[in-house]
């Protein structure tokens, strides 16, 4: 697999303080989707976004979400395939499901709410198939 194909972690903020974190293929697409959260805001505020690669969390609640749906192997920065379709694992949502940041397919490039016991397999860093549903 490609290298260019591997999101990066990235953290944005307006005052240095306040960071908020997303996965994007670029520095400029991370602060798009931080204008998108903060629902717009002026248009000179793209230049004024701070904007910075850091390493992916596996948080607790992400291990507790993932021994409730009876994957305790799987952490933030997985590589899974969906429907044939090569992703990474970004996080959970509040539905106890799957943030895939999707790195091929009609999804490339989107994060989605995915199932994690549904036509799902999980993969080592090398791409070896560790689990199916």
């Amino acid at each position: 697999m490609s290298e260019k194909l591997i999101p990066r972690y990235y953290k944005c903020s307006l005052d240095g303080k306040h960071w908020w974190s997303t996965y994007a293929s670029s520095a400029g697409q991370a602060k798009q989707a931080y204008i998108r959260m903060l629902d717009g805001c002026a248009d000179d505020c793209y230049l004024s976004i701070l904007c910075r690669v850091d390493s992916p969390k596996t948080t607790q609640a992400f291990k507790d979400n993932a021994k409730y749906r009876n994957i305790p192997f799987a952490y933030v920065g997985m590589n899974v395939k969906i429907h044939g379709d090569k992703g990474v694992i970004v996080g959970h949502n509040s539905s106890a499901n799957l943030d895939v940041y999707f790195l091929e397919g009609d999804n490339k490039g989107k994060k989605l709410n995915c199932h994690p016991n549904w036509k799902i397999q999980y993969f080592s860093k090398k791409w070896k198939l560790i689990k199916e549903f």
